[in-house]
């Protein structure tokens, strides 16, 4: 199953980097507002210029998956996965960063200047 979805949270661990074939990617895993759930998000060479740490609040779009599997009690878990097209964030609020959001790409209507009130 795989659907295009939008999702925020607060990224938990600071991103891991690994090899899918010749391509570099990293991988975030997120705790979703709203819910008590953890997604993992892969981000693929066009967009891991996003520069995103643990704390930070992010949003994304992309496409969805499920796996099923085991947890290390030999438990069946479902396992939410996520492939970001989209990708914006806003610093940790113990950070030094910027709070604007960062998108890739950028989005024009997200500049908050363009919001009517």
């Amino acid at each position: 199953m795989s659907d295009y979805i939008t999702v925020a949270g607060l990224v938990q661990f600071d991103p891991k980097t690994r090899q899918a074939g010749d391509k570099t990617v990293r991988d975030v895993l997120i705790r979703m507002i709203g819910s008590n759930k953890n997604i993992s998000i892969t981000l693929w060479p066009e967009k891991a210029d996003v520069i995103v740490n643990k704390g930070d609040f992010i949003v994304v779009d992309g496409k969805h998956s499920q796996s099923v599997g085991q947890n290390k009690d030999g438990e069946q878990v479902t396992y939410n996965n996520m492939s970001a097209t989209t990708i914006m964030r806003f610093a940790g609020s113990g950070g030094s960063a910027p709070t604007t959001p960062t998108a890739a790409p950028v989005v024009a209507a997200l500049v908050t200047d363009d919001f009517p009130f």
